[in-house]
């Protein structure tokens, strides 16, 4: 792939890029043969500077393109003296570090990777490795205190189910032989990788990903990044996930440009993103890529720009990011902060905001070259019944990143439109001048922190009690992180039980910390559908009421008038209207600023 940037400001940029054809731009090469050729090219240039805690000060280790090259080929070779073929499964419990990366490469070369999310229970973690297929499982030869204990009882079920762990030191790449094979190609058609969705309900899906999703989707994601060769992208997302393996790591690689990696946990390691600023300065980034979490938090620490003579760039990815706080980023540090849109099941490209355009404040961007994205309207079974133009429906996407199908589920368990396009489970629109805005998720998931928590694991733990009748959960608004969870429950008639007790038997059974919910709220009835089902839109109003009623009301007092209505709104999904006394309406603002709904705020004077 060329190292020459293209320019990306209008949808015409798209356009002009997408008028050549996708193929000669790739010219039959896999994303690991984009990365070997600049290996090739100049074996001496940096590929990664590695800080072993995650932050400044450490002794940086680098490696140059060929070194790593080196180390994905002396990877290859022991997954081929491990039995590994072309369709074997290699699945992956590797914390961040430079031989992750060389281990995916080899992997994508030699077989199908497939990353698992070290973070779930090691119950979960064995069903998704079984379920994967997986003939021999990567793990850390010396992995961090937050993993051991995880770690130790995987083994011990590898062990009793005779399916081998192939050790590899994540912080050093290793060195390979003379004989070493090169790294082939793949063909197009090839999976060469399989990322899990939905662990977290016990009922894994696994996302088949061919060598051309994978390398459409780097050449798609360079234009909307603009990645070259004269960029280091700080990595500190998790590397199991298609976040922070493409985006932040071969994606740039294939253009030619360097990595930052922090550390062997990314920001969960300790003190990582408070030392971000000082870690930005030192590693000399030019891009960073983090969630809303820690762009809120690296919006209150700004660093010194002087400072950050290279970073031209900031993405946030996972979740919405608050308008405050992109603002507050973009103005301190002169730099465009961009929001992407995309899924696992499209190889994570869809969208962008133009890095060097005007940005849509709330918008994810345009579609980035050669991908279609359309807001469909839908039928109460989920069949397209036309296009919904410029109001809101259920966003399709389709393009040469989309997968093809979940892998062993039946057609009718495959969520795609007729002509192929994707149902992505995410509502939205596409106004008449292509921005692409996202206003909620017909999947209804609880996005926290990026992550997605499954409402049907918080719900089937609190079903299980003996005096409720219905429960529901929904994401409450959270500066910070941008939701967290919450349940709403009906009682059955005569039951005589309160939140605590209802918290504390949910928490017992729940296996994922960060699905615990941070609140109960206990109605004599849930609103349902016609049909019966628990009807969430009026709970999400409503608990969007109750929080923003406790800001404001932190704000004037609860003995000052203030007038707050929450309502579903056409274009932006949910609207939250304020009315106070005037010297209230510039503090509301500026705390509903941190949040990604939409706001409007006037004095009791003004009327809407």
């Amino acid at each position: 792939m060329t190292s020459t940037p293209h320019r990306f400001a209008t949808a015409a940029d798209v356009a002009a890029f997408a008028a050549v054809p996708l193929d000669r731009r790739l010219d039959g090469r896999d994303i690991v043969a984009m990365i070997t050729a600049h290996a090739n090219r100049d074996g001496e240039a940096d590929a990664i500077h590695y800080f072993s805690s995650g932050r400044a000060g450490d002794v940086m280790a680098t490696a140059s393109r060929q070194q790593l090259h080196d180390g994905a080929r002396a990877i290859a070779v022991r997954l081929l003296q491990a039995g590994i073929r072309t369709g074997d499964v290699v699945a992956t419990l590797l914390p961040n570090g430079p031989a992750t990366v060389a281990a995916t490469i080899a992997a994508l070369a030699m077989a199908t990777l497939a990353p698992i999310n070290f973070y779930l229970e090691p119950a979960q973690v064995m069903t998704l490795i079984a379920e994967s297929g997986a003939k021999v499982v990567l793990v850390p030869a010396d992995p961090p205190p937050a993993l051991a204990k995880m770690l130790a009882i995987l083994r011990a079920n590898c062990e009793a189910r005779a399916l081998p762990l192939i050790e590899i030191d994540t912080a050093r790449l290793p060195i390979a032989t003379a004989n070493a094979p090169a790294l082939p190609s793949r063909a197009p058609q090839d999976k060469v990788a399989l990322f899990h969705t939905g662990g977290t309900t016990g009922l894994p899906k696994f996302v088949p990903l061919t060598a051309h999703n994978l390398a459409a989707a780097a050449l798609i994601s360079c234009f909307g990044y603009g990645y070259s060769a004269r960029d280091r992208v700080l990595c500190a997302m998790p590397m199991f996930h298609v976040g922070g393996l493409f985006a932040c790591s071969l994606f740039p690689l294939s253009a030619g440009g360097s990595l930052a990696i922090l550390g062997p946990l990314g920001y969960r390691g300790e003190g990582v993103v408070a030392a971000l600023p000082a870690t930005i300065a030192a590693s000399r980034a030019s891009v960073v890529v983090g969630p809303p979490t820690v762009m809120a938090q690296l919006a209150g620490n700004l660093p010194d720009r002087a400072d950050l003579p290279n970073l031209r760039l900031l993405i946030n990815g996972a979740a919405a990011l608050p308008r405050a706080v992109g603002e507050r980023l973009s103005s301190g540090l002169g730099v465009p902060v961009v929001e992407p849109w995309g899924l696992t099941e499209a190889t994570l490209a869809v969208t962008s905001g133009p890095f060097q355009g005007a940005n849509r404040q709330g918008s994810v961007g345009l579609p980035l070259p050669y991908c279609e994205v359309r807001a469909m309207r839908t039928d109460t079974n989920g069949h397209v019944i036309g296009d919904a133009g410029e109001d809101i429906g259920v966003l399709a996407i389709r393009g040469p990143m989309v997968f093809s199908g979940y892998l062993n589920r039946s057609a009718d368990e495959q969520p795609f439109f007729a002509d192929g396009w994707l149902d992505t489970g995410d509502l939205g629109r596409v106004d008449r001048d292509g921005f692409v805005w996202v206003t909620g998720r017909a999947k209804e998931l609880i996005k926290r922190g990026g992550h997605g928590i499954d409402p049907g694991t918080i719900e089937d733990a609190l079903a299980a009690h003996d005096s409720v009748t219905l429960a529901a959960a929904v994401g409450r608004p959270d500066a910070y992180a941008g939701e967290v969870p919450v349940a709403y429950v009906q009682l059955r008639p005569g039951a005589a039980v309160d939140e605590a007790e209802l918290l504390a038997f949910a928490s017992r059974r729940i296996r994922e910390r960060a699905a615990i919910p941070k609140e109960i709220i206990i109605l004599p009835q849930l609103p349902v559908t016609a049909v019966g089902k628990v009807h969430k839109q009026p709970l999400k109003l409503d608990i969007t009421q109750r929080a923003v009623e406790r800001l404001v009301h932190a704000i004037t007092g609860l003995d000052q008038p203030a007038a707050i209505t929450i309502a579903p709104h056409p274009r932006h999904g949910l609207l939250v209207k304020v009315r106070a006394a005037p010297a209230c309406v510039q503090p509301i603002k500026d705390a509903l600023g941190a949040f990604a709904f939409a706001f409007e705020v006037a004095p009791f004077n003004e009327v809407s």
